[in-house]
């Protein structure tokens, strides 16, 4: 891959130099699987949304994930030149964009769609509705809430397929709207232990930078030092 001299040159690449890469990075994956050692079971490897997976009530004994963080940050745009590698033109078909959590693409999100939210989600949108700030009780807040549906909708699915006494870990970083505290890990918490989900053990790490730190009117707001928490959980819901 060519690298550009000044900043504003473009990174040029051919398509036989994509193909050399990507065939490369397979032979690769297939040498380290052909030398691991043989698993008595096999591994399943599925693609779906986490609205929606593909799998039976109770089935599931661990979860292992990292939610999108409320940041704002827009993945399907952060990927963009990734997709575009997979044939995905996020520009001329916003269907993924809009789909993702975490999106800043503003989805139908009515205020009775939330009532499944907790008091900790309820209270971060009481505090962005109530702000001072341009588009706050607006767009914003739509956003804010589409987020949190989301979240719930998300944690509702895992516990779906959850068996009991099943274990889920979740890797979560708070944020800020402008000055107001985005407790993630808290809101995380209150939305699992609505769903059956009993808190086992956490872990905070401090956070030195953040990307919403790039954001130069966002450093126009005081904030205070933020954290990425590994939160442990145990499902004790009947059945």
């Amino acid at each position: 891959m060519k690298r550009a001299s000044k900043p504003e040159e473009l990174i040029r690449i051919t398509p036989g130099e994509v193909d050399k890469a990507i065939c490369e990075e397979q032979a690769f994956v297939v040498e380290r699987l052909t030398t691991a050692p043989i698993r008595k079971k096999s591994t399943l490897l599925l693609t779906a949304s986490a609205m929606n997976m593909p799998l039976q009530e109770n089935s599931v004994d661990a979860v292992l994930t990292s939610p999108p963080y409320l940041t704002r940050i827009d993945y399907a745009v952060a990927y963009a030149r990734e997709l575009a590698i997979l044939g995905i033109d996020i520009d001329g078909d916003r269907s993924l964009r809009r789909a993702l959590m975490g999106t800043t693409l503003t989805r139908p999100v009515q205020v009775a769609d939330c009532e499944h939210l907790s008091d900790v989600s309820r209270d971060l949108l009481e505090k962005v509705a109530n702000h001072g700030s341009k588009a706050s009780s607006g767009y914003y807040l739509k956003q804010a809430r589409q987020y949190l549906c989301d979240l719930a909708d998300g944690l509702e699915e895992i516990t779906r397929v959850s068996r009991a006494g099943a274990h889920m870990m979740l890797v979560v970083q708070d944020s800020y709207y402008k000055d107001i505290s985005v407790p993630l890990a808290e809101i995380c918490i209150a939305e699992s232990e609505r769903r059956g989900w009993e808190l086992v053990g956490r872990e905070a790490f401090p956070v030195k930078r953040t990307l919403t730190a790039v954001n130069t009117p966002a450093r126009a707001y005081k904030k205070g030092e933020v954290a990425e928490t590994v939160v442990k959980f145990r499902s004790v819901r009947n059945g």
